[in-house]
């Protein structure tokens, strides 16, 4: 049975969800810009392996964005950096091929790459630059 009290995404309607994420992202921003580095939330992964993930970096990225610098935050996660490039690839493909074997390529393509980003990030050039 359905039940009408039970909340779910869907039944938002689109300037909804715009305005949720406007809000999020103000809600980092402020976040960013008020708390003191030091007490920024370390990566789990990091803490536990020594190894930078994909996302390593990505508070100090969106600082260096909010800032306008966008040079450091381009050193500090190029993958976050060329995301929406990445959103308009993905898009643009799946809507000139729909279909499950182009989403499946697309998933397969992104593991691949999010595996190949991990690897060249804990490189000695990009360690060295995340170190500080």
């Amino acid at each position: 049975m359905d039940n009408p009290q039970k909340f779910s995404l869907e039944r938002l309607s689109t300037p909804v969800k715009v305005a949720g994420a406007l809000g999020l992202v103000g809600l980092a921003a402020a976040f960013i810009q008020l708390v003191p580095r030091e007490l920024w939330f370390p990566c789990p992964i990091h803490s536990t392996t020594g190894f930078y993930c994909t996302g390593c970096g990505g508070q100090r990225w969106f600082s260096s964005l909010i800032n306008g610098n966008f040079e450091a935050a381009w050193n500090y996660n190029q993958l976050l950096s060329l995301s929406p490039l990445l959103l308009l690839v993905y898009l643009g493909v799946s809507k000139l091929n729909p279909g499950r074997r182009t989403q499946l390529f697309l998933l397969g393509s992104l593991f691949v790459l999010l595996a190949a980003f991990t690897i060249w990030r804990n490189l000695p050039p990009q360690v060295n630059y995340l170190a500080n």
